[in-house]
């Protein structure tokens, strides 16, 4: 066997041995984050394109992208946790934007960077899982759940200067209601409760559901790291 061949079987063979030593690392409960991690984000992506569809207007005062394509690669990327705002308060800050009245740019874009900022916290800006890592914090997600909740709150009641909604969801069309926008939040929702219960089941813990009323329609909490 020459130099070239045994340097590239050993290659392989490392390659190998890391993947099973990270695979023998996940825990079921690894496998399972990784799994609702994935299904928010995409949940999320589906939501992002539907809203651009229907409120057509907002990319075009994008000040930074010219597409959704665009749009979606700068929601999506990679963050550094070093450099995150820890407390949640500026993801909030950020969906506030898209429903301020005084704001006349991309209501889609801060809305929906908000919300994936927020749900990205609940799994500590992680997408892959290992034993080794922090617990997940059942609470945080269920409190993305209720956050997302007053978010459909708002998108239903929050209406600009001239009474018409900030932005359109479910519509109607040919005399049909479209609720597709319903059944998306329902599933993003459904997903961080359902991880949260896990979670809190594994770990033994009690999670706590906020009480609906007015101020849990209008406030949201913040999602820390």
């Amino acid at each position: 066997m020459n130099k070239l061949s045994l340097l590239i079987l050993i290659i392989f063979l490392t390659s190998c041995q890391n993947n099973i030593l990270k695979n023998i690392a996940k825990t079921d409960i690894d496998i399972i984050t990784e799994i609702h991690a994935a299904n928010a984000k995409d949940y999320l992506e589906d939501l992002v394109i539907k809203l651009y569809k229907l409120n057509p207007v907002y990319i075009k005062k994008n000040e930074n992208y010219n597409s959704v394509s665009q749009v979606i690669i700068d929601i999506f990327k990679e963050v550094d946790t070093n450099k995150v705002d820890k407390t949640g308060k500026k993801n909030i800050e950020l969906i506030l934007k898209g429903f301020d009245k005084e704001f006349n740019g991309d209501r889609v874009y801060y809305m929906c960077k908000g919300l994936y900022g927020m749900i990205n916290a609940s799994y500590n800006y992680k997408n892959k899982f290992y034993l080794t890592d922090p617990k997940i914090d059942a609470q945080k997600l269920m409190n993305t759940a209720i956050n997302i909740e007053t978010l459909v709150w708002r998108l239903s009641n929050t209406k600009d200067n001239d009474n018409t909604l900030m932005i359109k969801t479910n519509n109607i069309n040919k005399n049909k209601i479209n609720l597709s926008f319903e059944r998306l939040f329902g599933k993003l929702i459904n997903n961080q409760e359902n991880m949260a219960r896990i979670i809190s089941s594994q770990q033994g813990r009690m999670i706590q559901k906020a009480a609906k009323g007015l101020v849990s329609k209008v406030l949201f909490l913040p999602i820390g790291i």
